[in-house]
């Protein structure tokens, strides 16, 4: 696995040269991207660990003739990661209780 930055750093290029290039590749698809600017801030960010959108993911992945996850991208959708259910369920019925009782104690009549 190689990072988005590592990728980029492996071609030899500046983040400047990989929006161009990303820009490029999208025309030839015809696909609608955002500016150059918001492109290298949007960059930035996928190197810095955001997982980006579509069409942006297939473009990388072109871009960097690598899949998504040799790129670590993880693009699992949330559902899809069950050993983490277990552990928000019991952190929301923690909560839960924790807010009935609060609405016990000020409902409760007073002394």
């Amino acid at each position: 696995m190689v990072s988005l930055r590592d990728a980029r750093r492996d071609r030899g290029w500046s983040q400047t040269t990989a929006v161009i290039r990303l820009r490029e590749l999208a025309e030839q698809g015809r696909v609608d991207v955002a500016s150059a600017a918001s492109l290298k801030t949007q960059l930035s960010r996928w190197e810095n660990g955001t997982v980006p959108d579509e069409p942006y993911r297939t473009l990388l992945a072109e871009l960097y003739d690598r899949e998504l996850g040799e790129l670590g991208i993880d693009v699992t959708p949330h559902w899809e990661r069950s050993h983490e259910i277990p552990g928000l369920l019991t952190e929301i019925r923690d909560e839960l209780r924790q807010l009935n009782a609060l609405l016990r104690d000020q409902a409760a009549p007073r002394a």
